[in-house]
């Protein structure tokens, strides 16, 4: 069941949603990558979260939406990174008629976003998708990591719920645990108390019995002293009639 407080921290974040982001973040932007040591095009689109978090979510969306299979694969000029993922020679009828070499590179920067950037070539790698020599594919293409960045902000938002959920769930059943501490601890307080209580008054007895005892051992010192003077004058008058 949802509570109140639950109700009112995912409307904060669904609300979110409703409110325009950064002008950066998920608007899909003409740029450059460096491969192989040159400048080639490429789409660039900032989202919100982890780098993680984008990179699965973008080959999901690629193998569900359009078949494509990407796997990581290093590319020259981008410091040798075996994390960037590749679909060579594959079918994009979407894009092109022709097979594509799909690139894909994924950067974080800042710890809040990440940035996805896509770049492809055709003819073997021979001629890179360029919106002013190939504008109708490199539209396609922009058309495409549109279409992520779409579909990926609700995505990302169900996610923070749900990590929210959790968070919420783990805080009530940590209050839980909490409360039910507190009472036992206070039933132990109360009992160790009464204890305390019956032990003090057992402490007084104790110290009025000391006291008594120790009179009775000081009259039981005199009482000795004086039985051991009878006993020796005893011995003594004894000793005199054997010597008769």
């Amino acid at each position: 069941m949802i509570t109140p407080l639950c109700r009112g921290l995912l409307a904060a974040l669904l609300s979110l949603g409703a409110l325009p982001a950064a002008a950066q973040v998920y608007d899909v932007r003409t740029s450059t990558v460096n491969v192989d040591k040159r400048e080639r095009p490429a789409l660039k689109v900032q989202v919100e979260g982890p780098a993680k978090e984008a990179r699965e979510f973008w080959q999901q969306f690629l193998k569900d939406s359009y078949n494509i299979k990407l796997r990581a694969g290093g590319v020259l000029g981008l410091g040798g990174n075996k994390d960037v993922l590749l679909a060579k020679q594959t079918p994009v009828s979407s894009v092109s008629g022709k097979l594509l070499d799909l690139y894909t590179n994924v950067v974080a920067p800042t710890d809040s976003t990440a940035e996805l950037q896509v770049f492809a070539a055709f003819d073997n790698g021979t001629t890179w998708l360029d919106p002013d020599k190939t504008p109708s594919e490199f539209a396609a293409l922009r058309t495409m990591v549109q279409n992520f960045a779409k579909d990926y902000r609700p995505y990302h938002y169900k996610k923070e719920v749900e990590a929210a959920e959790k968070q919420l769930a783990d805080a009530e059943k940590e209050k839980v645990r909490l409360d039910k501490e507190i009472k036992s601890l206070a039933a132990d307080t109360v009992s160790n108390l009464a204890k305390m209580q019956q032990l003090r008054e057992q402490n007084v007895q104790h110290a009025a019995k000391i006291k008594d005892d120790q009179q009775k051992l000081t009259q039981n010192a005199a009482e000795t002293e004086r039985r051991k003077v009878l006993v020796q004058r005893r011995r003594d008058r004894l000793s005199a009639l054997d010597r008769k």
